[in-house]
């Protein structure tokens, strides 16, 4: 018997656009700020003093640091199909950009804006990315192009050798956030932490009950004493240095990702076995400078520091979870082999009093770099996505994606034509 699927048809209205242009302050010599249009726009060069506080700086390349007084007045609005370009970056491109980023410079730990996120939409809230075990703050690569497009993104790098304590951590990202929440008072702050990050961003909520923080935790380790991951430490502390500065972060990354669901990012359900085949062992194989690679981003003592750093970061949030009176949404891996995420999801839901969970049940602990999960598509899917204090359907609507299109047809929709008796009208 057959059966009849009908497709909608979506209709996008179009919207007025405004000319926008926006500035840039660009240090020239000692202390003075030398301002400069960057669309076009004749703007008069002159100085003007500025204040550059601790977590206020942005890496203006080549290791210097610049002060994050740029306005984005906003992009060109989105339109139905608009190109998000998930699925262009994959985990090679990861590996590509830490190897410049853990070269020592002696630096603090700093904030920097991914050149791929480009311009946001007009009033577009900020989004802060607090970085897990590697703290190289690239874990949102594969999803800098589709946040960009509607969040002002900022990323945390921690360096290598950095022991700056877990209290130091919290008090930078505090500073950044109540300067932020202090210049736009109405707009929501994303905290998107990434284990380690996730009790980070905990933390902080926990602190500033009184801002307007969505927080959007992956995986985040606050289950430490339920975890695998203890155990490493006294072990990785009696192993001769010769053994582990190799041996333990390869072991240990087979632990914390699937490699299947890395390689198969950006490749498309609609392709030929045959085709699929081959991308994902393509794909596998780039896959093996990360596993070698984390032996630089993780050293011995590095480490060691950061299981450390765990060990502290869950007790000190744990003992603060009662004080969150943020907005909380829980991403969490069912077959994340390094920390217990799915219990934990389902705890911090109880504990949390403005808490929503998702849980990804062929997913491991790297669930960002891992295919199936479009992190913007999440988070307007669960209606997490604000330009103001209170959520609105029309302003606040994001019209469908190209690579969320592709999704629906080819995997969702490909299930249903591939079926025996299936007529499409």
């Amino acid at each position: 018997m057959a059966c009849v699927v009908t497709c909608p048809v979506w209709h996008c209205f179009g919207i007025n656009k405004k000319p926008r242009f926006r500035v840039r302050a660009e240090r020239l010599d000692g202390n003075d700020l030398s301002v400069v249009s960057t669309d076009g726009v004749s703007v008069k060069e002159t100085t003007v003093p500025v204040v550059v506080g601790r977590g206020y700086l942005v890496d203006g390349g080549n290791g210097s640091l610049k002060s994050r007084i740029e306005k984005k007045m906003g992009g060109e609005e989105l339109e139905l199909l608009w190109d998000d370009g998930y699925g262009t970056n994959t985990v090679k491109d990861y590996v590509d950009a830490t190897k410049d980023m853990i070269k020592p410079d002696g630096g603090p730990p700093r904030w920097f804006c991914p050149v791929e996120c480009g311009r946001p939409i007009k009033d577009s809230p900020l989004l802060l990315f607090l970085p897990g075990l590697d703290g190289v703050g690239m874990g949102l690569i594969l999803h800098h192009k589709p946040l960009g497009k509607v969040f002002e993104v900022q990323c945390l790098h921690i360096p290598v050798h950095d022991r700056t304590p877990f209290e130091g951590l919290v008090t930078l990202v505090e500073e950044t956030v109540r300067l932020e929440h202090a210049s736009r008072l109405n707009c929501p702050i994303y905290l998107v932490g990434d284990s380690l990050g996730g009790c980070l961003a905990l933390a902080v909520a926990a602190r500033n009950p009184s801002i307007d923080l969505v927080m959007i935790l992956v995986n985040p380790a606050t289950s430490l004493g339920r975890s695998r991951l203890q155990p490493f430490l006294p072990i990785l502390e009696a192993f001769p240095d010769g053994l582990h500065v190799r041996t333990i972060p390869f072991l240990l990354s087979l632990v914390i990702g699937e490699p299947l669901k890395m390689a198969e990012v950006g490749v498309e359900g609609r392709l030929l076995p045959k085709q699929k085949f081959e991308r994902i062992s393509s794909n596998l194989t780039a896959l093996l400078p990360f596993y070698s690679g984390l032996a630089d981003i993780l050293p011995t003592e590095t480490l060691i520091w950061k299981l450390k750093l765990i060990k502290s970061a869950s007790a000190y949030t744990n003992s603060r979870l009662h004080a969150v009176k943020a907005e909380v949404l829980v991403l969490a891996s069912d077959k994340d082999h390094l920390f217990p995420s799915g219990e934990e999801a389902l705890r911090l839901k109880k504990l949390l009093p403005n808490c929503m969970i998702r849980i990804f049940k062929d997913n491991g602990h790297t669930l960002l770099m891992e295919d199936s999960m479009n992190l913007l598509t999440v988070i307007k899917g669960t209606c997490k996505y604000r330009r103001s204090k209170s959520h609105d359907f029309t302003k606040d609507f994001l019209p469908p994606s190209m690579s969320e299109y592709r999704y629906t047809f080819n995997n969702v929709f490909g299930l249903i034509f591939s079926a025996p008796g299936i007529a499409v009208s």
